[in-house]
């Protein structure tokens, strides 16, 4: 045997070893995917989770008489004016719900976004701005909290107060009975309320937003639910969020007067550990109706689709592998490290169970695409020695062993029940032809949070050895509707919202 051979074979044993560690992770993070969708089967098929969603179906078809207590719906803004007018002027023409107030915080240095508000104000009259005395990009976080302030400052202007405070983006466009379900709920029931949150359909060959149409359907139809029953601890997604008036001021007056940790990449999820250590009442609710709005698959633009589908904000995602691999980074950032640093492992088991679940993201990521190396080097290495000598024998050190090969099957049929739910889901929001390319769109996601988990883990090391400072890495938006300047395009526009609202007032 000449030394070259030797010498592969060495290599190869080291390999063996790295792909066992590998399928040990494996078989470990499966199991635990497996338990989430075992207790979502049981809540489905022997809990009575279905007759609560169709009691809260009623609820809400009947919350239409109900007095309109005055909402506000907050929305920061760096950058956002190619969206931002579009958003307010189509939420605001659709929304089966009229009282309420948008807050739009803009940054001093951002003349774009603050032009683009100012002719939201000129055309709605319960569109305020709210100014970042600060040069941008600061934190999320920093901007929520200055429009808190002007959310309390019109209170006093108003004489009323607001029953509840909502959060929302520059991309998206809110279910028309979204502010129903809060007026129902919030201060009354609870004093925070989730509801899901969508990708809007997207083609079959943009792979990318394809793989959070895939996530999303799953996450904010399964996990949270589950999570809600496991651990009672629900986190704040970011948008199609309500706060009651009594949790804002709870919040702010245990963190010295602000609101959300300016300091924190997650600012929505590290507000729920916050809403759980106060002792209020959170919920996710997965409320459904006979419709969604949906873009259409060729001109890009909204259309009514007469499904059932729960009552979610729908939202653009990143349809770039850079664009998408920053988002989750700093997703890894807040949820990962800083709230490791922040919240530990604290709470109930459910609660602890669930935190190790967001952050074993931080080593699976990775994982997969390891696996994917180990495999490429085993394939090369078995063509390499198939054809070295007839009759020689080269048999695995360790892979070879029953246990190992155990391991593998058992890896095996992981994967396929992974997949088969996959399917399930994002076919249940969107159709057969999304679920079934949600198989292979599962090995660019794994690509994807491979990035993201390295470049998270880049930058959280170099913020600790360094002290260079975490700052707000933005994910540039896009709008179904672009309501810009100009006769022909308005009336155009007009025309598509226009038979929005005639279909949703059949």
């Amino acid at each position: 045997m000449d030394e070259l051979t030797s010498a592969i074979l060495e290599y190869r044993y080291y390999i063996e070893i790295f792909t066992i560690a590998l399928a040990v992770i494996t078989a470990i993070s499966s199991v635990d995917d497996i338990f989430v969708d075992l207790y979502y089967w049981c809540l489905k098929l022997f809990g009575d989770q279905d007759a609560k969603d169709r009691a809260l179906a009623l609820s809400v078809s009947k919350a239409r008489s109900l007095p309109e207590r005055p909402l506000a719906i907050m929305v920061p803004a760096w950058h956002e004016h190619d969206v931002i007018f579009s958003m307010v002027a189509t939420n605001s023409r659709l929304l089966a719900y009229r009282n309420y107030h948008y807050f739009i915080g803009v940054y001093q240095n951002d003349k774009e976004t603050i032009a683009e508000v100012h002719r939201a104000q000129n055309n709605f009259p319960n569109v305020h701005m709210a100014v970042v005395s600060r040069n941008g990009p600061t934190s999320k976080a920093d901007c929520l909290n200055v429009i808190l302030t002007a959310i309390l400052d019109c209170e006093n202007e108003l004489g009323a107060p607001f029953a509840g405070i909502a959060l929302h983006d520059a991309e998206d466009f809110i279910h028309p009975h979204e502010l129903a379900v809060f007026n129902l709920l919030i201060g009354t029931r609870y004093d925070f309320v989730q509801l899901p949150v969508f990708s809007f359909s997207q083609s079959l060959l943009d792979v990318v937003g394809g793989i959070y149409m895939d996530e999303f359907a799953e996450v904010h139809t399964k996990d949270l639910l589950v999570r809600k029953h496991l651990s009672g601890l629900i986190p704040c997604a970011g948008v199609s969020a309500c706060f009651s008036r009594d949790a804002i001021v709870a919040l702010a007056e245990n963190n010295t007067g602000a609101v959300f940790q300016i300091s924190s990449f997650t600012e929505d999820y590290d507000i729920a550990f916050r809403l759980r250590a106060l002792g209020l009442r959170t919920t996710f609710v997965s409320c459904p109706v006979n419709y969604t709005i949906d873009v259409h698959r060729e001109t890009i633009t909204p259309v009514y689709v007469r499904r059932t589908l729960p009552i979610a904000t729908r939202e653009f995602f990143p349809s770039k592998v850079r664009a998408a691999y920053r988002q989750r980074a700093r997703w890894l950032i807040g949820i990962v490290f800083q709230g490791t640093s922040s919240h530990g492992w604290g709470g109930n088991w459910g609660t602890k169970y669930f935190l190790a679940r967001d952050r074993k993201g931080i080593v699976t990521g990775p994982t997969v695409i390891f696996g994917y190396f180990v495999l490429i080097n085993l394939v090369l290495i078995e063509l390499y020695l198939a054809s070295y000598e007839t009759g020689s024998q080269f048999d695995f050190a360790l892979l070879a062993q029953n246990y190992i090969v155990w391991l593998f099957l058992a890896n095996l049929i992981f994967l396929v029940w992974r997949i088969a739910h996959r399917i399930y889901f994002t076919t249940r929001i969107y159709d057969m032809r999304h679920g079934l390319i949600s198989a292979p769109r599962l090995i660019v996601a794994n690509v994807v949070n491979f990035l993201a988990a390295v470049r998270a883990t880049s930058i959280y090391l170099g913020h600790i050895m360094t002290g260079k400072p975490l700052v707000w890495d933005k994910t540039a938006h896009s709008y179904p509707i672009k309501l810009r300047q100009g006769a022909d395009l308005a009336q155009e526009n007009d025309r598509i919202i226009g038979n929005l609202a005639l279909e949703l007032n059949r």
